[in-house]
């Protein structure tokens, strides 16, 4: 029964007496939209071009209104009380459904403003999001997209349908759904792919990675990811409308200003000894020409240029570092990148090394149990200069020996001095070493103090 602002409620009263009728009329106050049997539902879409349907049911369909292509607005008049499932439809829309909606007698329910979404029904997530951002290191990984489905999904029909613009090649990998990047998992296009183990059932299997090859994998690019109509599930239910969303990859962890080094700014004791150099890491791939034109090392060096990675330098020194020294390296501003963009702003690092030392010995200090035919081995943090030891080495008791660097010739180690007695050394005996600060590394920096160590040979 649907009423108006002016219906009005009968009563019927039957009196028995003379088989008379006396009908007895009740008006609700005009301010009442609906009497306590009836009321309105209302609400909007915010996609208003949409051309959306939006349809209520009990069980089955009742009644559909088209919403209002000025506003998105739709309204259903005089609706008898109760609960019900609304659903609204348009094209290239994921189908909107919200069940259970309740309407109380004289009101006017308001549904709200429903946000249609274009994730096609079948899709439940993907990643990345729509017109995010990720990450992606060139040199380790490989770009990754996942799609998680709302139902098990026909593999070969969601692998046939699926596409990326710029194209790539890839591996598809079902029953996985990961949120970031991939190293090393999968083979590189070039090589081909081996795609494991045909799936013949599909029963549970609702999510999958598509895995770029490294080749496709790009650093500052906007991909357009699309999975196309002809994707079906496994009752045979295909997509209503395509799948379509982009994102883009950030070059590096780093932002522009993120410049990594090796030594790190302000460390002190680098070892001057050092098999590395100077290691500067750009956020981006660099114009090489112009990074080493704009680099200045303090003090002035015999500086050369080595590129391990296009985002990589590393500066030799012209052998090992200066001993107790400040190092600074500075770019300045007009270092570009691949891309032609200039850094535009100075860099600037500095490390102080160590003082010239020993670092090790051998027998080490306070060793028990020494060989009594090895010989001595000072290890320095530098390459050290053979002529100095000799007069800055004493050895107590006396022992006559000859001084050598370490390793074997031709492959001597420069920064190892070995002392190998005349004779085996006494057994069960305490032997004391001293090296004065007279000693110097190879540019000619001496010792800071003398080092001393004493050990004790086995029994026989």
């Amino acid at each position: 029964m649907k009423s108006s602002l002016s219906t009005k409620l009968f009563i019927l009263a039957f009196f028995v007496f003379g088989c008379k009728e006396t009908i007895v009329e009740q008006q609700f106050p005009k301010e009442f939209t609906n009497d306590l049997l009836h009321a309105d539902l209302v609400g909007k879409v915010v996609q208003k071009n949409s051309k959306a349907k939006v349809i209520i049911s009990q069980v089955a369909p009742i009644d559909s209104v088209d919403i209002n292509s000025v506003d998105g607005s739709f309204a259903f008049r005089n609706l008898r009380i109760g609960n019900y499932d609304v659903t609204i439809r348009a094209d290239n829309y994921r189908i909107y459904s919200r069940s259970n909606v309740i309407l109380t007698g004289g009101s006017i329910t308001y549904l709200g403003e429903v946000d249609l979404s274009t994730v096609p029904d079948l899709v439940e997530s993907h990643y990345p999001e729509r017109d995010g951002e990720i990450v992606y290191d060139w040199r380790y990984g490989r770009i990754t997209v996942s799609i998680l489905f709302t139902r098990p999904m026909d593999r070969a029909s969601v692998e046939k349908a699926f596409s990326t613009n710029p194209p790539s090649e890839g591996i598809f990998v079902w029953g996985n759904y990961t949120k970031a990047p991939v190293g090393g998992l999968f083979a590189d296009a070039k090589l081909g792919f081996n795609p494991g183990a045909t799936i013949t059932t599909y029963s549970k299997i609702t999510s999958m990675t598509y895995s770029f090859a490294r080749k496709d994998s790009y650093t500052d690019t906007t991909y357009t990811v699309t999975l196309g109509t002809t994707a079906k599930d496994t009752a045979g239910n295909f997509l209503r409308f395509p799948l379509r969303f982009k994102f883009s990859t950030v070059q590096s962890y780093s932002t522009q200003n993120g410049i990594q080094t090796s030594p790190v700014h302000g460390d002190i004791d680098v070892s001057p000894l050092s098999n590395y150099g100077i290691i500067v890491t750009f956020p981006r791939r660099m114009n090489k020409a112009s990074v080493e034109a704009a680099t200045h090392v303090t003090p002035p060096m015999n500086t050369i240029f080595l590129w391990p990675d296009e985002n990589q330098l590393k500066i030799y020194t012209g052998g090992p570092f200066l001993s107790d020294t400040t190092i600074s390296v500075m770019i300045d501003s007009t270092a570009r990148d691949k891309d032609g963009i200039a850094m535009g702003h100075q860099f600037y690092f500095s490390f102080r090394t160590a003082p010239f030392s020993i670092a090790y010995t051998y027998p080490s200090n306070g060793q028990l149990f020494a060989s009594m035919t090895e010989p001595i081995r000072l290890s320095f943090n530098n390459y050290v200069m053979m002529s100095s030891v000799q007069p800055a080495f004493s050895i107590s008791p006396s022992v006559a020996g000859i001084f050598s660097y370490g390793g074997y010739y031709p492959y001597e180690t420069l920064s190892e001095v070995k002392f190998t007695p005349n004779a085996p050394l006494q057994s069960n005996t305490k032997y004391t070493m001293t090296v004065s600060a007279e000693v110097k590394d190879m540019y000619g920096v001496k010792m800071k103090s003398p080092y001393s160590f004493s050990f004790v040979t086995r029994p026989n």
